[in-house]
């Protein structure tokens, strides 16, 4: 099903008597490129450090689709030293998982006008994501509402995890029967395959794309029903 498919099943499906469809997005990888969240703390840690070489090496690379693990980008930057790499990832674990640097994370192509197109078409909007809501929840709101994403309104849902600690797939194994209880779900986006799995297996009748842009070393395979999409345009 292409994706303008599924916001005309949305739309086939919205109801003013009865409950909504519902969409599932995850955040990061998703509908957000969190790369330049990663760029902006290793500029602060060259900067922080007097690592001149990093610096200028950061300004060369592009801020958008970095790899996944850190020490992959900084290899990109030319740097492999692992004492450099264990003290840039304690300066970055610092603060990528706080509200401050979530505003740094642009959009993925297309995310904003389809999740717009979605809850236009009568859907309900629900963001599942693995951020933790003591550290996360305000800047994650703030990043949504600054793209003009659908926030804070009737049809729309941000569903976090209680701690840091939590692990991802723990933690929305957990959720799933809370998403259920918002309607029928419709459709599952996110950029993890283990998650694209669980939501298939959870939802059967639902579609769910994989949405092929960074995620963690040596996943799962791929759901037999999963369709992998390389962003969210729709049009």
């Amino acid at each position: 099903m292409s994706l303008a498919a599924v916001v005309q099943r949305c739309r086939a499906a919205a109801s003013p008597a009865g409950p909504s469809p519902v969409v599932v997005f995850d955040l990061d990888g998703t509908l957000f490129d969190n790369g330049p969240r990663t760029w902006q703390i290793l500029v602060d840690f060259a900067e922080a450090t007097g690592n001149t070489s990093l610096r200028g090496a950061l300004d060369a690379l592009p801020r958008t689709g970095l790899p996944y693990l850190l020490r992959d980008v900084l290899s990109r930057c030319g740097h492999t030293d692992e004492r450099l790499a264990a003290d840039a990832h304690a300066f970055w674990k610092q603060r990528f998982f706080t509200n401050e640097f979530q505003r740094f994370d642009e959009p993925v192509h297309g995310a904003v006008r389809f999740v717009r197109a979605l809850f236009d078409a009568g859907a309900t909007v629900a963001y599942l994501s693995g951020r933790d809501a003591p550290n996360m929840l305000v800047g994650c709101a703030a990043a949504l509402r600054r793209h003009r994403f659908p926030i804070g309104i009737p049809r729309t849902a941000i569903v976090l995890k209680h701690a840091y600690e939590d692990t991802d797939l723990d933690f929305k194994r957990q959720a799933v029967a809370f998403v259920g209880t918002l309607g029928a779900v419709a459709a599952t986006f996110d950029n993890e395959p283990a998650m694209c799995n669980l939501f298939a297996e959870r939802w059967p009748a639902a579609a769910h794309y994989f949405v092929h842009t960074t995620h963690a070393p040596d996943p799962p395979p791929l759901h037999a029903g999963v369709v992998t999409v390389p962003d969210l345009r729709h049009e």
